[in-house]
């Protein structure tokens, strides 16, 4: 459990530290030459290159095995809260709908497929109507001996749900980004695997705490075109890795929240 929790202390003051470089090399490539090399140091920009190939190199952090009984209870509570939520959803749309049709819902899960099982043995949930997304293969692979194959796919949770349109929230205050306009989008050419999904329930976790990725993914899951803001939708996420201004990154997601769900008309 230690030694996870450094590891995810680590990617948090990865990111923190990738944001700050990012908010530099904005601002010098804004600049002339001149002003851009004394902003911005060659080996700034080196550290900054070798931050994010480090970042892309992804190691499972997830590992059920070390887990204390205290944080297993945890999980327990935290899944039964998302089916909870995820059947009050259902609850609710199947007295808007005369189809009654089962509701899909999307989350992060990790190799033991803990999520997946507690919606499905607990939550009476049927296979089909789980979506994972998991950054590794073999995660991936453990995950297929839960779900349908087709329902699971290697990739980031904003890349498999995909975002049809972006959104900028001027100045978010309270996360590792600092006072700079935080893009809740992630546009893409491509449809992701997900992207045309109806979804009621949405929990998204693992993040290393970083503010912007949270953001990313809800902003994936919601600005879509074709959504039906009538219906009711649960999003839930974590904000693990780190205890620094813990009350600040949550505000800062809930505003961006906010602002997202105003702009697609939600209540």
């Amino acid at each position: 459990m230690g030694q996870m929790k450094q590891k995810l202390q680590k990617s948090v003051s990865r990111e923190d530290r990738i944001s700050a470089l990012e908010i530099k090399l904005k601002r010098a490539e804004s600049m002339s030459d001149s002003e851009s090399v004394e902003h911005m140091t060659k080996a700034e920009r080196a550290e900054l290159k070798g931050l994010l190939e480090k970042r892309e190199v992804f190691e499972e952090q997830y590992d059920p095995l070390s887990f204390t009984q205290e944080h297993l209870e945890f999980k327990a509570m935290h899944n039964n809260v998302f089916i909870q939520l995820a059947k009050y959803c259902q609850q609710a749309r199947d007295k808007r709908e005369l189809k009654n049709e089962r509701i899909n819902v999307f989350f992060l899960d990790g190799p033991d497929g803990g999520t997946a099982s507690a919606l499905i043995e607990t939550g009476g949930f049927q296979e089909s109507q789980c979506y994972v997304a998991n950054r590794h293969e073999s995660s991936c692979e453990s995950l297929r001996n839960i779900l349908p194959d087709e329902n699971v796919i290697h990739a980031a949770a904003s890349e498999a749900l995909n975002v049809a349109m972006p959104i900028v929230l001027d100045g978010v205050k309270g996360t590792s980004a600092g006072e700079i306009d935080v893009d809740v989008s992630l546009s893409s050419e491509k449809d992701g695997a997900f992207a045309n999904i109806d979804f009621g329930a949405y929990y998204f976790d693992g993040c290393g705490g970083f503010v912007p990725h949270i953001i990313g993914m809800i902003s994936a899951a919601l600005v879509r075109e074709d959504y039906d803001s009538s219906m009711p939708i649960a999003i839930g996420y974590s904000l693990l890795g780190g205890n620094k201004d813990v009350v600040e990154k949550e505000l800062a997601i809930s505003q961006a929240l906010s602002t997202i769900a105003s702009s697609r008309n939600m209540r």
